[in-house]
């Protein structure tokens, strides 16, 4: 599933320490990936179809979502807000700018995954959303990290409420823990979330993913964080995907999410760790092991061209 509308969502820059950097969550991370994964084969490619914004309501709330979509109505084309203090206004961080096309484009990639998941229902067993601006990192009443709706939150309540779906999983393998998928579902056991990231005392949004944080009610102990330190290379990796997917089979969901990011390669800019193209064909095919109907949702990965290598390996192996 594809939108080729995403690339009029450009922001060009954040704020880092106090001064504008430009911002990394560039277009091109994904057209190569879509551009790559043409050439190899891949080509039977959708478009979207519309959804009501009942389905975003199902994880945002309505203060949140009217922020947002009041704020962008208010910018000029061309013109970005960002807020200048971590946890101001309704945006936890200082790098998520807002244009007047944001609540537009965040609405498109919902659609994006929302038709994904409806057509992994009962009528194939992969679907991938590749789409832009990610999610993993939007809480309910917040934006942040580059995300504005998080769509994986969103795609398994459509799976938990419109398929009836008796338990969901959450694989979230970007390099930055997906602080927003804990929060929506840290009190639920509806939803498995399980995370491989860099350790938060290092990395963003060092604010969550911490081993000790193992969900709370009848939320404790479906949610699990594997964090691991700075140049972690497949040897390291391994040992916690080995434990990742042991959880998800012990689980026994109707539904496996994949939070994809390729910013664990070791080429990407943004990411901390070692991965290398071959590592990723090892995931995906340990993923297909485990033979559960799965949506893939894409996040982070900001080096276009191993963003392409690295998703031609991912799809060849788990295919």
């Amino acid at each position: 599933m594809y939108d080729p509308k995403h690339v009029v969502h450009r922001p060009t820059k954040e704020i880092d320490k106090g001064k504008f950097i430009e911002n990394p969550e560039k277009p091109e991370r994904i057209e190569a990936i879509k551009d790559a994964l043409i050439m190899n084969g891949f080509d039977n490619i959708h478009s979207p179809n519309n959804f009501p914004m009942s389905y975003v309501y199902l994880v945002h709330s309505e203060r949140y979502v009217n922020w947002l979509k009041n704020k962008s109505a208010s910018l000029q084309p061309g013109e970005e807000y960002i807020t200048e203090l971590f946890g101001y206004d309704l945006c936890f961080d200082t790098g998520t700018p807002i244009s007047n096309i944001t609540f537009e484009s965040a609405k498109r990639a919902v659609d994006v995954c929302l038709t994904a998941a409806s057509l992994l229902s009962g009528k194939t067993n992969l679907v991938y959303a590749l789409v832009r601006p990610p999610g993993h990192h939007a809480t309910r009443e917040a934006c942040g990290g580059y995300c504005y709706f998080n769509n994986a939150a969103i795609a398994a309540s459509y799976f938990l409420v419109k398929e009836n779906a008796d338990g969901v999983a959450i694989l979230d393998l970007d390099f930055h823990h997906g602080n927003g998928t804990q929060d929506i579902f840290y009190d639920t056991d509806e939803v498995l979330y399980v995370s491989i990231h860099g350790d938060p005392d290092t990395f963003y949004p060092w604010i969550s993913g911490r081993e000790n944080e193992i969900g709370e009610g009848p939320g404790e102990g479906f949610n699990i964080n594997l964090p691991l330190p700075a140049k972690s290379d497949w040897r390291k990796y391994s040992e916690a995907l080995d434990q990742a997917l042991r959880e998800i089979k012990n689980y026994y969901p109707d539904v496996l999410i994949v939070s994809l990011g390729f910013d664990t390669h070791a080429d990407d800019p943004v990411g901390g760790f070692l991965l290398k193209d071959d590592d990723f064909a090892r995931i995906g095919k340990a993923i297909g092991k485990l033979k559960i109907p799965t949506l893939i949702i894409q996040e982070g990965g900001y080096n276009p061209v191993a963003n392409a290598s690295t998703a031609v390996k991912f799809f060849t192996a788990i295919a």
